[in-house]
Formats: C-alpha cells, sequence, structure tokens
C-alpha cells in the first residue's frame, strides 16, 4: 500500500511538471495564492508516506546535479550554505554535519547539498533577495524536484546566533516540509515557488551588474578564497549607490523583520507555536492569540520561524496588509496583519553587509576597540548629554594610509565623542552606527582623550 501511494504521488507530480501546473516566472516576490487554494484542505492532515531513507547522508557540492539526483527519486533537497571564515553558526553547522539520533533519520530523506563559497550561489536557482538573508554565515533551503522553494530555514537577531535556530526546530522543519512533498495532492494545490528555470546556465553573484564596481573598489577580493555572503548583499546594493539613488531608510536596511515586530513571539525550537501576543500590535487586531499555531501567511505554507520572517520581509513594505492562517487547537481561524509605517524597524549593529560594507563612509581608522570607562566624558561642550562613548582606535600595521593618523589620530588616545555625539557603541555597532550618519568625503571631528587633555581632530572620509 505504501509503495502504490508513493507511486500515485510521483505520478502526479510528473503530470504537474510536464503540463506546466504550478510554474510562475522567475522572481524575487511572492506569487502569492490563487484564488482557488483550499487552506482547509493544504493545512490540514497530510496524505501519502515516506519511502524507505537513503542508506547514508551524503553531501554533495553541485546543485544542478542534485536537482538531477532529485528528480529521478522523487526526494525533495536540502541545500544549506555555511560561509567557512565567519565564527557564526559554526556549532550549528557542526551539528547538523555529524547529526544526530534526531536529525539524521530525516536528512536520509533528502538530497542533500552543502555549498561552502557563495560563488556557488546559482542565482538562478535561487531568489537570494527574497529568500535569503544575506547576513548570515549559515542557511538553508528546502527545494522540490524541479527547483521550487519550499521553504527556508536560518536566521539569528542582535543577541545571538542561537536565538532563533536549533537543532530541534530544524527537526521539527523537516518533518513539515516533509509531509508537503510526499502529500500526493501537493502538485495541484500549486502552492509551491517561485520556480527556477533550468534550461537557463547558472549565474553566480560574479555576473551581477554590480560585481565589477564592487570589486573593482577592493583590492583585497582576488586575495580571498571565497565570496563571503554579507558581500554578495553589498553587490545587489551596488548599482543603487553607483546611481546614488541607494537611501538608508530604504526597506533594505529594514530587512527580515522579527515575528516581534507584528507583535508576536515564537517559539524558538517548534518554530511556529505563538508564546506571546502583545496587546494593541498588529497580531492582536488579526485575532491571533498565544497557545496559536502559525500556518500559512502571504500565500505561502509555512514550515518554521523562518518562512515567517521571509513573508514579513518581502511583503508590506513600508506598509500594507498580510493574510494570515493559523490553527488554535483543530479550529483552522485566518485573519490580517495590518502594517503600519515604522513596523519593519530592526537592529542591524550585527550586520556585516553595513558594519563592513559598502553602505555609507569608512571610519577612516583600522577597527574600534572598546576603551576605559573612566575615559568617558559626561558632556561635550556643544553635543550631546550624557555621553557614553570610549573607543580605544586601531590603526593597524599599515597605519600611514589612514586619513585619521594623518590628521593626528594614534592607537594610544580614546575617542569619547564623534562630531559632538557620543553613544556607548564600540566594534561592529560602532560602524554600523558611523556608516549610517556619514559619507565618503564628508568631514569627521573626533574628540579624543590623550591623556588628561581632550582635543580635537578633524579629517575627510576616505572613499570606498
Amino acid at each position: 500500500m505504501r509503495n502504490k501511494k508513493i507511486r500515485c504521488a510521483s505520478f502526479l507530480i510528473a503530470m504537474a511538471s510536464i503540463l506546466g501546473l504550478g510554474a510562475p516566472a522567475p522572481g524575487q516576490s511572492d506569487p502569492g495564492s490563487p484564488p482557488s487554494v483550499d487552506w482547509q484542505t493544504v493545512l490540514g492532515p497530510a496524505q501519502g508516506e515516506w519511502p524507505d531513507p537513503l542508506p547514508d547522508v551524503q553531501w554533495r557540492e553541485h546543485v544542478r546535479g542534485a536537482l538531477l539526483e532529485a528528480r529521478s527519486t522523487g526526494r525533495p533537497l536540502f541545500v544549506t550554505f555555511r560561509c567557512l571564515p565567519c565564527k557564526q553558526c559554526a556549532d550549528f553547522d557542526k551539528d547538523v554535519l555529524e547529526g544526530s539520533p534526531d536529525l539524521t533519520p530525516l536528512l536520509k530523506q533528502f538530497i542533500t547539498v552543502r555549498l561552502t563559497d557563495a560563488n556557488d550561489l546559482d542565482l538562478n536557482v535561487f531568489p537570494a533577495q527574497g529568500f535569503q538573508d544575506l547576513d548570515l554565515s549559515w542557511w538553508g533551503y528546502f527545494l522540490s524536484p524541479q527547483g521550487r522553494v519550499y521553504g527556508i530555514f536560518g536566521g539569528r537577531d542582535h543577541v545571538s546566533d542561537s536565538t532563533r535556530i536549533s537543532e530541534a526546530a530544524l527537526v521539527n522543519t523537516l518533518k513539515r516540509v516533509l509531509a508537503h512533498h510526499y502529500d500526493p495532492r501537493r502538485a495541484l494545490w500549486d502552492i509551491d515557488g517561485p520556480a527556477p528555470d533550468l534550461g537557463l546556465s547558472s549565474r553566480g553573484p560574479n555576473q551581477l551588474e554590480g560585481y565589477d564596481s564592487w570589486a573593482g573598489r577592493r583590492d583585497w577580493v582576488s586575495e580571498q578564497n571565497c565570496l563571503h555572503c554579507h558581500q554578495v548583499a553589498e553587490v545587489f546594493r551596488q548599482p543603487a549607490i553607483d546611481a546614488g539613488t541607494f537611501k538608508k531608510n530604504d526597506a533594505d536596511l529594514r530587512m527580515w523583520p522579527l515575528p516581534e515586530n507584528v507583535g508576536l513571539e515564537v517559539d524558538r525550537d517548534h518554530g511556529l507555536l505563538i508564546k506571546v501576543v502583545e496587546p494593541d500590535s498588529a497580531a492582536a487586531s488579526a485575532g491571533l492569540q498565544s497557545g496559536d499555531i502559525l500556518a500559512a501567511a502571504g500565500g505561502r505554507r509555512l514550515f518554521g520561524q523562518a518562512d515567517f520572517r521571509g513573508v514579513l520581509h518581502r511583503q508590506a513594505n513600508p506598509t500594507g496588509s498580510i493574510d494570515v492562517q493559523w490553527w488554535r487547537d483543530d479550529r483552522l481561524m485566518s485573519g490580517t496583519l495590518k502594517l503600519e509605517s515604522g513596523w519593519r524597524e530592526t537592529v542591524l549593529n550585527w550586520r556585516a553587509s553595513i558594519s563592513g560594507g559598502n553602505i555609507g563612509a569608512h571610519t577612516g581608522f583600522a577597527w574600534p576597540n572598546k576603551g576605559p570607562r573612566d575615559a568617558v566624558i559626561d558632556r561635550e561642550p556643544g553635543g550631546s548629554e550624557g555621553g557614553g562613548m570610549s573607543i580605544r582606535p586601531w590603526l593597524g600595521n599599515d597605519h600611514k594610509r589612514w586619513p585619521a593618523y594623518a590628521a593626528g589620530l594614534r592607537d594610544h588616545h580614546v575617542i569619547v565623542a564623534v562630531d559632538g555625539e557620543s553613544p556607548d557603541l564600540f566594534g561592529r555597532p560602532f560602524l554600523v552606527w558611523f556608516r549610517l550618519r556619514h559619507e565618503p568625503g564628508d568631514e569627521v571631528t573626533l574628540t579624543v582623550r590623550d591623556g588628561d587633555e581632550l582635543r580635537k581632530i578633524t579629517y575627510r572620509l576616505p572613499s570606498p
């Protein structure tokens, strides 16, 4: 009986592929659900059974070959991206590679692929701008054998790289994807997407419009062993920056909103269970309650928290509405998230594509280390109240190339204010703050403590 159900499912999937069912034109935005979608059926109990697992988990290195294998076996794909030089998510990547009693049996149901260089990000297969947070060094895609995007997995926030993902969350997501994939009705629902045109040749980030301009401003690019994912985000932005049309309050810097942005706190390990609904929030107005389980949003079936964040990322900018479905006990509920201006605001201070990217201006010295607290000034004349900045500038071995050094900044100085502002920031958060306020060519004045003396150092900010 099991094999009969599986053959039936494979037949329906194959027929849908032949007839062109469910193949929207490639793009970065959600196609939206057809008016005829019966969410009660789609989100209800799954039908079909899973086949026997593969003998072991093999991490393939080529997506196109894996897609051929998936089509020949009828299995879904799980593709992970890992930026090896980056430390964040390294432990999670190791856990996935090594597997566990809960994880390994599920991974054996997938054609698994692991990519470790963003140059291997085939943009004709992966709709990265809409479906991948490129500031992360680990990300996962779930694909149909035809390359349609079922869902995604990954995420972090300003707290840590583990507050949004866990092994338990991945296990739950894998189970939901498998139940969806092997449901014999799936192809007829036509809710997966977008679908790539696999007849197109592979297209990497180095073929994007902005790549030559981005790379041409960075003489160290040719020395890199791989392209980092956050650098792909920079390349996507480069044409607008070159044209002078990029705006720092643009949606590009209001990316990947958290569930909290609409008033929801979601259980990390479950992935879709709502723990808290904030009063007077968009979620509360839509009718969501604590204990509900998210099921679909924006015309997309949800397999985990990352899918919900993906819907938020792609839609309702700067305002708008998102249809959402959820389970309350055994009842399927629906409502609309009505989102007003400012709802997308997120903490950016951990994002490498901003702190070290092509937005705004470089500080003019190598790195802002944490300085001594006794150097902080309470008030800089003409500046802000309650200042808290204390930065020990690092100028590096090639210190003479920095305009701040030419203007008099030295390693033993402590920066206590920038243009009269003195927030308590250092490291990456300071760089983000600085870039959002300055452009190349701007004149900047540092207030520095040199022993017991406060002095001003003024210089022009360098070009990228």
